[in-house]
């Protein structure tokens, strides 16, 4: 049997397995909250929303601004002035 010096440190087998299942757990409570909590749907929204923000975003350099699914006709003059409101 080998003898400890007390020089020597390091990690004992009972800390490691400790360790390895408080891991497993936390990696169990976030799966389960991540589906059960339908992360996963309300990012699938959000990518929907960003992708009409994005569409409507360019619509506004052709002169129309899309609102409530109605289009507007808006000139740049316009944008500037409610831009420049809402800035300051």
């Amino acid at each position: 049997m080998r003898v400890r010096n007390k020089d020597q440190k390091g990690i004992t087998l009972i800390a490691l397995i400790i360790t390895i299942i408080v891991m497993l757990i936390l990696v169990t409570v976030t799966i389960s909250m991540a589906i059960n909590g339908q992360l996963f749907n309300y990012a699938k929204d959000a990518t929907t929303k960003t992708n009409q923000a994005i569409a409507n975003e360019g619509k506004l350099g052709n002169g129309k601004v899309s609102v409530n699914d109605g289009s507007y006709s808006v000139t740049d003059g316009e944008i500037n002035a409610v831009v420049d409101h809402y800035s300051n």
